[in-house]
């Protein structure tokens, strides 16, 4: 397909999206502004015209849905034949993982553990709760996602129980003086008025004992159950999704990365705004000397926020990437709603915030 026909029908800012191909470039592209559809033309333009090797080419994004998508229309723009690698970070990552496996301390054939496996591990095997199997597991992948380990939170948990110590130095007396206080606290309205006033100094101290007790059990319990998850998970010989970036990254820095520069020479990164801490290491590593990378990002819709999304990835880009204006392209046109309907809808979810 000539490059009139790979670009026709994309507005002026998608072309100047489409041509810029050396160096870092970051597209701002709102929802409905043919982000997928500038993305796709470029990897067709870069195969066609700059006679890329479309094995060099590697585009990322969240979703097995959108990679789908994207993988059809550049099969599509190039004739229905395509060596691009299109995939996932999760499936991508798996892969390196793979590839090295014994480096990376698993076998080559572990299985990946979706949350909810995740969740039973703990109720099942390990005897949590349901209520904090669900937010442990929530925990443990956001941690994960920001490059928080187990190390870190075991001294955050001791730095809990060093509060307590100087209150009651006796830690095998904490669970009962905990439960002698709660019964304290709860029949402390029972008391007179002048019960109420002789007190009022015991109670202060019944409840900052509790309160610190509570926090500490909190954090103590949670790396507890965190350490048997893992050793659950190896001889189970599976990594759950925060792993595959996790370990991917790991693997890089210790034996190197360059490997996949010479393997990929231009990086597409797709719904960049989600990537959270661990995942923009890996992109950085993935940009290589020659930094042939595009990011897609939409700054006003994070949707990943949950998952340990880094809030100001977007501005870190810019600056580590040392991003010029001519590096930028703002997709203004919306193609599914015009400008006034998204004015109008404007106006309308104001009255929404004070």
């Amino acid at each position: 397909m000539p490059e009139k026909a790979v670009t026709s029908g994309l507005v002026d800012r998608q072309q100047d999206a489409v041509r810029h191909t050396s160096g870092p470039l970051l597209i701002l592209a709102g929802a409905g502004t043919g982000k997928t559809t500038t993305i796709t033309a470029k990897i067709a333009y870069m195969v066609q015209e700059l006679r890329v090797d479309p094995e060099q080419i590697l585009a990322l994004t969240f979703s097995r849905e959108a990679a789908a998508n994207m993988r059809a229309q550049v099969e599509e723009l190039l004739n229905g034949t395509s060596e691009v690698h299109v995939s996932t970070f999760h499936s991508f990552c798996a892969g390196v993982i793979r590839d090295n496996a014994d480096k990376c301390g698993v076998r080559p054939e572990f299985s990946i553990l979706e949350d909810v496996d995740t969740a039973v591990i703990l109720h099942r095997d390990m005897g949590v709760g349901i209520r904090d199997a669900l937010l442990y597991t929530s925990s443990i992948s956001k941690a994960k996602d920001l490059n928080i380990t187990i190390e870190m939170l075991e001294e955050f948990a001791g730095q809990k129980k060093e509060a307590i110590i100087p209150l009651e130095p006796d830690c095998d007396r904490w669970e009962q003086i905990f439960r002698e206080n709660n019964t304290k606290l709860n029949t402390f309205h029972l008391l007179d008025k002048d019960g109420k006033k002789s007190q009022k100094e015991d109670k202060n101290r019944w409840t900052a004992f509790n309160d610190l007790y509570l926090e500490y059990v909190k954090y103590r319990d949670f790396v507890q159950a965190w350490i048997r998850y893992e050793t659950r998970k190896r001889e189970r010989n599976a990594l759950d999704y925060g792993d595959l970036n996790e370990k991917a990254l790991q693997f890089l820095n210790a034996y190197g990365a360059e490997w996949i520069d010479e393997m990929y020479r231009y990086i597409i990164i797709d719904e960049f705004q989600d990537t959270n801490y661990v995942q923009f290491e890996l992109i950085k590593l993935l940009a290589g000397k020659d930094r042939n990378i595009t990011v897609v990002a939409d700054p006003n819709q994070t949707i990943y926020a949950f998952r340990g999304a880094y809030t100001n990835n977007i501005q870190e880009f810019v600056r580590y990437f040392d991003i010029q204006p001519d590096d930028i392209v703002a997709l203004d046109v919306r193609f599914r709603s015009t400008d006034k309907i998204l004015d109008v809808s404007r106006k309308l979810i104001m009255h929404n915030y004070p």
